[in-house]
């Protein structure tokens, strides 16, 4: 295939046209999210035997698609797309128990049916007094016991290990992840790493008595008994309080 008229000038993608390379390698990553995500959906301990669970994720494989692979760009990215299932398919047809028993199991994590993620919203919603995707300090009150911090100056006081030993000290196992587009998770808590990735954030557990908000303002949210802990090992916060982008 000839490269597009705009990369010949320049022998690089600018961004609407892709070559060769490109078109056989993103909808690789593409088509193994959405099979992720479709795995994902199904807790562990209700796939049943070895031959239930690997026909069933054989199936979830053939038949998971998202926006960004229903419609392939061309028959490259069409075949690349094809691969990576076929590929799945043949590692899930030739694993065996033997071969399981000597893979370390991963943390928990679950992608949310849409009804549970609906009924966790509204509880979020109606506890934090969200109304909108975007939340303290883009929109709505200042509330008590909440505040929103300098997203580059909080990751380097507070780390990602910090936040997740604070909550291991409080009992909390699993943690929900909601975010702006979806999908949403309960995951373990060794997963939590609260940062906005292109969409916003929301992190809470079952009691809903703290939360974390990462907005695209460059903000990191805290609320709850949480914000206690924090200020608590970071002396400096007040110093590093959101006041609008950077």
């Amino acid at each position: 295939m000839a490269r597009f008229a705009s990369e010949e000038a320049t022998g690089k993608p600018d961004g609407y046209h892709y070559n060769e390379e490109a078109l056989s390698t993103f909808p690789r990553y593409n088509i193994l999210n959405a099979i992720r995500i479709e795995v994902e959906r199904h807790d562990p301990a209700m796939l049943g035997d070895l031959a239930s669970a690997k026909a069933k994720l054989i199936r979830l494989g053939e038949s998971a698609g998202d926006e960004f692979t229903r419609d392939p760009i061309g028959p490259i990215a069409e075949s690349a797309i094809a691969e990576e299932r076929a590929a799945f398919r043949a590692y899930m047809e030739r694993l065996t128990l033997s071969a399981l028993a000597s893979i370390e199991p991963l943390p928990y994590r679950r992608v949310l049916s849409v009804d549970e993620a609906a009924a966790i919203w509204s509880r979020l919603w109606e506890h934090w007094r969200i109304t909108h995707a975007y939340w303290f300090p883009l929109d709505g009150p200042d509330l008590a016991g909440v505040k929103a911090f300098q997203a580059e100056a909080f990751r380097k006081a507070v780390s990602t290990d910090r936040l997740i030993k604070i909550l291991k000290q409080r009992k909390v196992e699993r943690v929900w992840e909601l975010r702006e587009h979806g999908p949403e998770y309960e995951q373990d808590v060794s997963l939590w790493d609260p940062k906005y990735n292109g969409a916003e954030g929301y992190w809470s557990s079952e009691s809903l008595d703290w939360i974390v908000y990462a907005s695209h303002e460059s903000s990191v949210t805290i609320g709850g008994w949480v914000l206690n802990k924090v200020q608590f090992a970071w002396p400096q916060w007040a110093d590093h309080l959101w006041n609008g982008p950077l």
